[in-house]
């Protein structure tokens, strides 16, 4: 029973772009433990902290564990953000499991229109609270191997979302958005947080992929040839959400390609999942609108097609692993 949100330590579990971001934001607030699995990481933020620049700044100093058993050992812990790429959410779930009793509430810090009910579904616990982030970060690796993880901000367009289901949940998360917010990162309460999810994951499936296919960030995106692939699956998207009831105002359309525009060097997550070899977030975003959009009869013929090509990166990165083996 949720009694009043207390925040003696929080943790989170993810040290890509996103989770460093936000350890970097929280650890000057609020004791903060991140779950940095890559043994350098974790040894040059143990020592010399994460510096958050551009859109964003701050500078923050977590304590750092390499494993969720690790993290398991650490109390009291109340609030942990799973901030992982989505692709890494089944092997957290299956961590997360064996101390699911002792687990205070869940934070979805991720790209996706359903990641939040998917954790729900892996763990079978309804103490999930949906985030929805409107701000892209890349790790600069062109920064030397030493002193702070430098982590870049490239695009941010708030207010960024809290929300959730159920009585618990929506109370703690209504708490939760000012906490945030006081640390810097300019956070609301949603009382419905799927509109929300649906807007940006529509974004997101219109603008990714497309700089995925041709590794340009989006302010180039919509100045090159390429602008007319990203209003079609910005389309097909408004379509779906439309027929499945999803409230999108006549104006998302011109306010989604404008705050695209403003992260004019921003390279997705997509994008730099390409470029290093790592499997797309493609399956939590393009093709739950286009599985969406077969469920209600609505075509979604980009969609398809650049899932398709996107699922050829993937099928790379799977071959290699397995050719590895």
């Amino acid at each position: 029973m949720y009694t009043g949100l207390k925040l003696r330590r929080i943790a989170v579990i993810g040290a890509g772009p996103m989770g460093a971001s936000l350890a970097a934001i929280t650890s000057s607030r609020v004791p903060t433990v991140l779950v940095v699995r890559e043994l350098l990481r974790a040894e040059r933020i143990r020592n010399d902290g994460i510096e958050l620049e551009g859109a964003l700044s701050g500078h923050g100093r977590p304590d750092v564990v390499t494993s969720i058993d690790a993290l398991a050992r650490v109390h009291p812990i109340d609030l942990v953000f799973i901030a992982t790429k989505t692709t890494a959410l089944r092997a957290v779930c299956d961590s997360l499991r064996p101390y699911l009793r002792e687990l205070p509430f869940l934070v979805s810090y991720q790209n996706g229109i359903e990641t939040g009910r998917t954790i729900i579904q892996m763990l079978g616990t309804e103490r999930v609270v949906r985030m929805v982030l409107r701000y892209g970060a890349a790790i600069d690796q062109s920064a030397v191997s030493s002193g702070p993880l430098r982590v870049r901000v490239g695009l941010h367009d708030p207010p960024h979302f809290v929300g959730g289901e159920g009585e618990q949940v929506l109370e703690f998360a209504r708490d939760l958005a000012p906490v945030i917010a006081e640390m810097g990162l300019p956070m609301e309460y949603a009382e419905d947080i799927e509109v929300e999810a649906w807007r940006k994951g529509i974004e997101n499936s219109a603008g990714n992929p497309a700089a995925a296919l041709v590794q340009a960030p989006l302010g180039e995106l919509l100045d090159s040839p390429a602008r007319g692939l990203v209003e079609r699956l910005l389309d097909e998207g408004i379509a779906v959400a439309r027929a499945a009831k999803i409230e999108i105002d006549p104006s998302f359309r011109e306010a989604s390609l404008r705050a695209m525009a403003a992260g004019f060097g921003h390279l997705p997550s997509m994008a730099q999942d390409v470029l290093a070899g790592r499997p797309t977030e493609i399956t939590q975003l393009n093709e739950q609108i286009a599985r969406r959009g077969r469920e209600l009869g609505i075509p979604t013929p980009t969609h398809d097609a650049v899932i398709d090509l996107v699922r050829v990166f993937d099928w790379r990165v799977a071959r290699k692993e397995s050719d590895a083996c």
